[in-house]
């Protein structure tokens, strides 16, 4: 097969490069993507990129044969998937709202053939939704997924400018008396082979805001709004402050896991409760995700 060449139209101006192959080769996981953009197999304008590089209209990006031969169709069996659709919190011509199952990774990757995003455009027969921000693999609620480049470019927008509020709910080992403030630096180099951030000098500025919730009788539900966005914040603050969140296998305390193995429940005890964002008329809206049933029972289960 042979090169290909596409033209940057307006609506993709200023995005950035591996966005725009993340949306044009939807099947593709993104580390191959990352791979042929580092080895320099993908052009614009005859020249090497970076990931982060900004697209002007009428760019002429060279996609290489390789790249074209990967794309491959993802078999999605619908109906076992149609229990989805009763997870959409808000549908409007612009974007919807999902409340997330647990246990679900938001995109394909080395573990999983496909992710979320893939089994929703299924699901929901849109090939044109993508993800405005991940969560974790084990993380359930709230997750905004754009129907257009327009809203996905503004939402993206509001995220550089910190106006997307997001709020979570945690179970964690320990109760807080009152409202604290964690400010770090976390660093996504030092991740290996166990997958971890670590917070050091290095790293990018992580501010989150605790607050109590409920003292259960052997741990406690905390509020935790995230003024910044960084790869596992939350779990990794809440190590770092003695305050593991329950069934976090990596991040979290053996002695706190080892209490719920009787449940029988082995979901994160991390929750996207709440977003607040601008739509594409300004207004403000906010979006509560209610927990789900394996949430609901470990809550109980440690209140007992």
């Amino acid at each position: 097969m042979s090169v290909k060449n596409i033209t940057v139209d307006h609506n993709n101006e200023g995005r950035r490069i591996d966005n725009f192959l993340f949306s044009n080769f939807k099947n593709i996981p993104k580390s191959k993507i990352y791979k042929v953009i580092r080895k320099g197999e993908v052009r614009v304008n005859s020249k090497r990129v970076k990931p982060d590089t900004k697209l002007c209209a009428n760019d002429l990006i060279r996609i290489p044969p390789n790249l074209i031969n990967q794309e491959r169709i993802i078999e999605i069996d619908a109906n076992k998937y149609a229990f989805l659709n009763n997870k959409v919190i808000y549908d409007d011509e612009d974007f919807l709202i999902f409340n997330k199952p647990s246990d679900y990774a938001v995109h394909s990757g080395t573990k999983n053939d496909h992710g979320l995003i893939d089994i929703l455009r299924i699901v929901l027969k849109n090939s044109s939704l993508n993800l405005c921000h991940r969560l974790d693999k084990g993380t359930s609620g709230c997750l905004v997924v754009a129907k257009n480049q327009k809203f996905l470019s503004f939402f993206n927008n509001q995220l550089k400018q910190r106006k997307v509020k997001k709020i979570y709910h945690a179970l964690v080992k320990d109760f807080i008396p009152e409202e604290m403030v964690i400010e770090d630096s976390i660093d996504t180099n030092t991740k290996g082979s166990f997958n971890k951030v670590s917070i050091n000098k290095n790293g990018k500025e992580a501010k989150s805001i605790l607050k109590p919730l409920k003292k259960l009788d052997c741990s406690s539900l905390i509020e935790i709004e995230i003024l910044t966005g960084r790869t596992h914040q939350i779990r990794a603050q809440c190590e770092k402050i003695n305050n593991n969140i329950a069934n976090d296998k990596k991040y979290g305390c053996n002695d706190f896991n080892t209490r719920l193995k009787h449940s029988g429940i082995k979901r994160l005890g991390l929750h996207s409760s709440e977003i607040s964002f601008l739509d594409l008329e300004y207004k403000r809206n906010t979006f509560v995700a209610d927990y789900d049933d394996q949430f609901q029972k470990m809550l109980v289960y440690l209140d007992t």
